[in-house]
């Protein structure tokens, strides 16, 4: 794996989204919650984490952040698979997102 990204994306269910919109920050959900970071993917990372996690959840919203204005609270670990992800390990802040897609317009990234 790569971690000389530019950009790492997080993926989130509808409610989610709208709820870090409205807020400006996103604290994670209960797996971020319960792992102590939040779960950040490359863009070669994203289809995995789609089918993995969010198979048959259609609403989803897939945010791009810039690794530049999240690396002082940016790790880069091995997941349970032993692939190396983003993990951020912080209060996600919505000012920072450079785009954001529905998932059936992933290639608009």
């Amino acid at each position: 794996m790569n971690t000389n990204t530019s950009f790492i994306y997080r993926i989130f269910k509808e409610k989610e989204f709208m709820n870090f919109k409205k807020n400006k920050k996103f604290v994670g959900n209960k797996l971020d919650i319960d792992s102590g970071f939040i779960h950040l993917s490359t863009y070669e990372q994203i289809e995995g984490t789609l089918t993995k996690y969010f198979e048959e959840n259609n609403n989803i919203f897939i945010s791009k952040f810039k690794v530049s204005d999240l690396q002082d609270s940016l790790k880069w670990e091995k997941s349970s698979d032993s692939e190396i992800f983003p993990h951020f390990y912080g209060i996600l802040k919505f000012k920072f997102i450079v785009k954001t897609v529905k998932r059936e317009n992933i290639h608009e990234f």
